[in-house]
């Protein structure tokens, strides 16, 4: 008897757990329709050329303005603002900036890819 009923508080206790660290991963992992995620296409680029200073290990100054890890935290308008501002900077050839431009000239985005990241921040 003893045995059966710790082996329902045991599964009750489980079952509870569980829905409590289901909620938690959804509410983590919440992505609004209003903050879409990166394009495929666009992450690749991004990934190549600018999280290496923009993103959660970046330097501060830099993802202060603009960290790409957190691209759905940010609002539809902020993106928007955001990826114009992307698209305005390698147009200008600021970004990447000319040393890193220097020391990694492979981390440069090709004149297809400002093209793409182009009609990217067009599509908002």
């Amino acid at each position: 008897m003893k045995k059966a009923i710790y082996s329902s508080l045991s599964l009750l206790l489980l079952i509870f757990s569980g829905l409590f660290c289901q909620d938690f991963v959804v509410i983590g992992q919440d992505v609004s329709k209003d903050s879409p995620a990166l394009p495929e296409e666009i992450n690749k680029i991004v990934t190549a050329s600018c999280m290496p200073c923009h993103s959660s290990t970046g330097g501060m100054l830099s993802r202060g303005k603009l960290n790409f890890n957190e691209w759905t935290t940010y609002s539809a308008e902020t993106q928007k603002k955001k990826a114009e501002k992307v698209y305005s900077e390698l147009k200008k050839g600021a970004m990447p900036p000319k040393s890193a431009r220097e020391t990694r000239p492979e981390i440069v985005p090709t004149k297809d890819q400002i093209d793409i990241i182009k009609k990217w921040s067009d599509s908002f």
